[in-house]
């Protein structure tokens, strides 16, 4: 059994503070457990006395055999829970993404920005690095001076660093 993720493990490595803000990219390998270093740093935030909007990501109920598990996303401010996946069916393949449930993800994270002092986002996912999901919230939190905290899988980091410019600094998880 893993040991769990945890920001200790991490934090000697960083140069800054993740949840100092501005715009921070925690900068991940596939397989890594990003849900439970955003899961650690949403706990350390509220510890702080943090309000936190955004979504992370909550660890699915196990998949019948043959079925991928559903995507599930954790709404910071309300606690309410949005599955993001679409049930294509026993051995389906291609995106089980479901746009319906990412606005929905988006449309609540949007909404608490008034009342956050930070935004912690699961993924710049496929999605973002087209142009859509998240982006605008990670705007619009930059905006009002939110700060955002997103996970950036490796392979989007070219998306990510066009997207971002300069303005974001990174965190690396490998």
């Amino acid at each position: 059994m893993n040991a769990p993720v945890t920001i200790e493990h991490f934090a000697p490595r960083w140069d800054v503070d993740p949840l100092a803000g501005p715009l921070t990219a925690l900068v991940y390998d596939e397989g890594f457990a990003i849900g439970d270093l955003f899961r650690a740093l949403a706990a350390r935030a509220r510890a702080q006395g943090s309000r936190l909007g955004g979504v992370i990501e909550r660890e699915p109920p196990p998949a019948a055999p043959g079925r991928k598990c559903d995507m599930l996303l954790e709404d910071l401010a309300s606690g309410e829970t949005i599955r993001i996946s679409q049930d294509r069916g026993a051995f389906a393949r291609g995106c089980r993404l479901d746009l319906d449930g990412l606005t929905r993800a988006c449309a609540l994270a949007l909404q608490s920005l008034p009342e956050c002092d930070v935004v912690l986002l699961n993924k710049f996912g496929k999605t973002e690095a087209e142009g859509g999901g998240f982006r605008c919230v990670i705007s619009d939190a930059l905006a009002l001076g939110v700060a955002v905290v997103i996970g950036v899988p490796r392979r989007n980091l070219d998306a990510w660093r066009e997207f971002a410019g300069d303005f974001a600094q990174e965190c690396d998880c490998a």
